[in-house]
């Protein structure tokens, strides 16, 4: 786990600022907040770019999405045109129905599975059914149809492969002039491109169909136009400022899902896993999403979720503790600049290590332990909780000009989803497993999710039941 491994070299050396020879690329480990404003404010611009990381090359189809494309004219254009079509604050209102429909396909499988409270109650996956809520829900934004659950399984082994290779740790990443010897001697030259047949395979067919002019909407299409309805308008337009080819419109497709999928359904794990460890805290989550909706409404929506501060806190302190990417996705400096009072050449590689930051104590009081209400009053509800953080504390969506352009898009979903739970659901982990049983280990990549499932105790609130009326089956 490079996060870890770098955490531990900086804590040792008492070196917030690292200087690191990885192979013939020379790198800064940042692993304080002040230096990490200092990288993603003041010398942000010279901090603009992204290195050509072999994932990006292959799986991105040649650096062409927004996530790893190089500082310039088409970075721009395309990170433009991707926030105006999906991710401004007109189009994540616009998309409250699409997030409110997965949500209720969730509460009614979860409905149909639970018992009642004095019953034995069953052990749900929560992880496989947030694939499905992640999925479903970009599913209807992007292409203006449903998941296809029946390919769930499938797709989330791609989806997991896309996110070790996009993490840029591989041999060839660190050799760059010999990758295409170290590639072929690994075999991840292979695995890319193999993972790359599997991702376009599941969005060919529909992207092909849009382009063709072949495409039928599925009943129930509002005929509203989706986002990859805007790509193909805007690239016949003739105020585009850069080529928009087939080729980079399914690049920025699957950015969608490599990087909005995974990292929503990493976020929803960790908080639920937390949730179930500490009993004390999920209860009183709970009484403030029943009190704050009312039992009368019997059902949690988007407008409620600015009066649950302490839920706020809760998802806050879980983005401390397991920062959903933790080395955020790496720059490359396009310029020399000074960070610390050192100067970093041209061409260097710079991590920001959000792990590190979220687990040192001299940052943060007893960091090992889960406390949402050390994020000041605010987890007392009077004030909001920020979690876009202002002082780069607690950074889940990176910062500065390649900050995470869909951080708006993903707190949607995740507050509605989680405060949707707590209201309707009670939770517990199964028989005779303890809060120290729970196995926290990581998956490896660009972002980090829970290595095993997790399998909860869910049980049926008779004053908060979800009433669906309709089949929710995932």
């Amino acid at each position: 786990m490079p996060h870890r491994a770098l955490a531990e070299l900086a804590a040792a050396m008492r070196a917030p600022l690292l200087r690191l020879q990885l192979g013939t690329v020379r790198a800064v480990v940042i692993s304080s907040p002040d230096l990490a404003r200092a990288a993603l404010t003041t010398s942000d611009a010279a901090l603009a770019s992204r290195p050509r990381l072999l994932g990006g090359q292959v799986l991105a189809l040649g650096c062409s999405d927004v996530t790893f494309a190089a500082a310039g004219p088409y970075h721009r254009a395309t990170r433009r045109l991707v926030v105006s079509e999906l991710l401004s604050a007109r189009r994540v209102a616009a998309y409250g129905r699409i997030r409110a429909g997965e949500v209720r396909r969730l509460l009614g499988h979860l409905a149909a599975a639970a018992s009642p409270a004095a019953a034995a109650a069953p052990v749900v996956d929560l992880s496989e059914c947030f694939v499905n809520l992640a999925n479903g829900v970009l599913f209807r934004v992007a292409f203006g149809r449903g998941f296809p659950h029946a390919k769930a399984a499938r797709l989330g082994a791609v989806f997991a492969e896309a996110n070790e290779l996009f993490a840029g740790f591989t041999a060839g990443d660190f050799f760059p002039e010999l990758e295409p010897i170290v590639s072929a001697v690994t075999g991840v030259r292979r695995r890319l491109n193999s993972c790359l047949a599997d991702l376009c395979e599941f969005c060919d067919d529909i992207i092909d169909e849009l382009i063709s002019g072949k495409r039928e909407r599925t009943s129930g299409d509002d005929g509203n136009e989706d986002f990859v309805d805007a790509l193909l308008r805007l690239q016949k337009s003739p105020d585009l400022e850069v080529p928009l080819t087939d080729d980079n419109i399914k690049a920025l497709v699957l950015d969608v899902f490599v990087a909005g999928a995974d990292t929503s359904l990493a976020a929803l794990e960790w908080v639920m896993t937390e949730l179930v460890r500490h009993p004390c805290i999920l209860t009183k989550a709970q009484d403030e999403v029943r009190r704050a909706v009312g039992r009368a409404k019997g059902t949690v929506e988007e407008w409620d979720l600015g009066d649950l501060r302490y839920l706020r806190a809760i998802i806050k302190e879980t983005f401390r503790l397991h920062p959903v990417i933790p080395l955020l996705v790496p720059r490359e400096s396009v310029a020399p600049c000074t960070l610390g009072g050192y100067d970093i050449p041209a061409r260097t590689r710079v991590f920001v290590n959000t792990y590190a930051m979220g687990r040192d104590p001299e940052v943060w009081d007893r960091p090992l332990e889960f406390r949402p209400e050390r994020h000041g009053s605010a987890a007392a509800g009077e004030v909001q909780v920020d979690l876009v953080d202002p002082e780069f504390k607690v950074l889940p969506f990176g910062g500065g000009r390649r900050g995470c352009p869909g951080y708006a898009f993903a707190l949607a979903t995740l507050q509605l989803a989680l405060a949707s739970l707590l209201y309707h659901f009670d939770w517990a982990l199964p028989a005779g497993v303890r809060a120290e049983d729970v196995d926290m280990d990581e998956i490896f990549g660009l972002s980090t999710r829970k290595k095993e499932p997790l399998l909860v105790v869910v049980k049926r609130n008779d004053e908060y039941e979800f009433k669906g009326g309709e089949n929710y089956d995932i």
